[in-house]
């Protein structure tokens, strides 16, 4: 008899205990689901759940179908950023019950979320962000609930997004990438990248208030990155890269320099050292199919050049005091030509570089689409070679230069954009034959006569016009005798 009863009684219990392991499931989707509602009511947060599966023996909660929307303030600038937040699964497992009852510990060993959408906007300004297809998944968390301390391990992380589409708040520049991938705290690889400035070239001066302004254009196939640590980076508030990437199809620029700048331009070393986190990429690599150059000094009349296969090589991005970056670079004209250029930059108060520049078989005609529009000038003539050695700092730049070439031809409109050159196309037209040297060396058994060079750093000119300044220099000295040509583009710094 007693017996009889010891087994009812057990039996009573076991059925208990499968009644509660049944429920218990359908109990804790309820308590969490009203905790969910009231959380939200309470924080005023627009958040809709299509269901929400959790399974206590096994340890996993997934939530399908989850739409959050906040807005969030800025009491500094008075704007509200309003985040739309779509996902359509979100898998947390496995989840360690024992743990958080013993320990009060949350450890949790995957959170992933599938397929979501993200879309970020502000109210004031035309600030625009949108990912589609973001999926995410952290491995190994904890979170103690005694003292509200989350650890994790920041290497186990896999992020994945498609068509990342960014507009800045002028609403003038755009960048679309097609899609981001980042595994296992690895390398990051972006594709399909392309964008610019959304306003039409010649109306980007007035739009950006009547200045001298770049406006650009692009198509990149891929950029990627070396192994980089992402949360690790964000943390120590740090850009440490060995090696950068980049695998480019077109770029266009277009300068307008018609208005004047309305600030002093940078030398890269002042660039580097105004970046406030520290920065040190060891290798960057940069390859160009097509790069198309325009420019325009009135608004009207634009000349241009096209720079076909352009490869470059840095070595040494850093704004650590005393650091020296490494830059070389190759590229064709799209009329024939190469050219070969090689510079350092330390990054010190007086900015020393040096710049070597070689160019060879190159064709006058590969200049004239940008001399005819801009300054009404047709050259003739084959460049055989050009180089140029160059060292200098914030204040000049000096050095040597040797252009060897022959059949110099030079014809001026009369009708041309600068007026002043157009004036005295006559005199030009007559008299360059006979002023000007056709040729260096003059004579087959001599060596092409090499000349000094000197230019003046001017802050308001653009970087690479420092350079140009030395290279007109030298080609004014070539081609005219007496020493007309010295010094024709040194300036004072003011």
């Amino acid at each position: 008899m007693k017996h009889k009863k010891l087994i009812i009684v057990l039996s009573v219990v076991l059925v208990v205990c499968a009644a509660l392991v049944i429920t218990a499931d359908r109990i804790a989707r309820r308590v969490a689901m009203n905790q969910l509602a009231r959380l939200t009511a309470e924080n005023e947060l627009m958040l809709t759940l299509s269901d929400m599966q959790i399974r206590l023996l096994h340890g996993s909660v997934r939530m399908d179908t989850l739409s959050v929307s906040l807005a969030l303030p800025d009491t500094l600038t008075g704007d509200t950023t309003f985040v739309d937040l779509t996902v359509p699964r979100l898998y947390v497992a496995p989840i360690h019950w024992l743990t958080l009852a013993r320990k009060r510990i949350v450890r949790i060993g995957k959170i992933s979320i599938t397929d979501a959408s993200v879309a970020l906007r502000k109210k004031n300004d035309q600030t625009r962000l949108s990912v589609d297809s973001l999926s995410l998944t952290v491995r190994d968390i904890r979170y103690s609930i005694a003292d509200t301390t989350l650890t994790y391990n920041d290497s186990l992380y896999h992020i994945s997004a498609a068509h990342v589409d960014y507009t800045t708040p002028d609403g003038l520049f755009r960048a679309v990438i097609g899609s981001l991938l980042t595994e296992n705290a690895g390398g990051i690889t972006l594709t399909d990248i392309s964008g610019g400035n959304t306003d039409k070239k010649e109306e980007h001066a007035d739009r950006m208030g009547k200045c001298e302004t770049t406006w650009a254009q692009f198509k990149l196939r891929q950029v990627s990155t070396s192994p980089v640590n992402i949360v690790r980076m964000v943390q120590q508030q740090q850009v440490c890269l060995d090696s950068l990437s980049i695998d480019g199809q077109v770029v266009d620029l277009y300068y307008d320099t018609h208005y004047p700048p309305k600030q002093p331009y940078p030398l890269p070393q002042q660039s580097l050292e105004a970046v406030k986190m520290p920065l040190q990429i060891n290798h960057m690599t940069a390859a160009l199919g097509k790069l198309h150059i325009g420019m325009t000094t009135d608004a009207v009349h634009a000349g241009y050049l096209d720079l076909m296969h352009t490869n470059a090589r840095i070595a040494n991005i850093s704004n650590t005091p005393g650091s020296t970056m490494h830059a070389a670079l190759t590229t064709h004209f799209a009329g024939g030509g190469d050219i070969r250029v090689a510079t350092d930059m330390t990054v010190n108060k007086r900015c020393a570089l040096t710049f070597d520049a070689d160019l060879t078989n190159v064709k006058g005609s590969s200049l004239t689409t940008i001399a005819k529009p801009l300054y009404g000038v047709e050259l003739g003539c084959n460049f055989h070679s050009i180089s140029t050695r160059c060292r200098g700092d914030i204040d000049t730049l000096g050095g040597t230069f040797c252009m060897r070439y022959d059949s110099l031809k030079l014809h001026v409109d009369d009708n041309g954009p600068v007026k002043e050159l157009s004036s005295l196309s006559g005199l030009i037209n007559t008299f360059a034959t006979v002023v000007l040297f056709d040729k260096n060396p003059r004579f087959p058994d001599q060596e092409p006569k090499a000349f000094t060079v000197k230019a003046s750093y001017d802050p308001m000119q653009p970087f690479p016009a420092y350079f140009i300044a030395a290279i007109v220099d030298g080609m004014a000295q070539t081609v005219m005798p007496f020493g007309l040509g010295k010094g024709i583009m040194n300036k004072k710094k003011p």
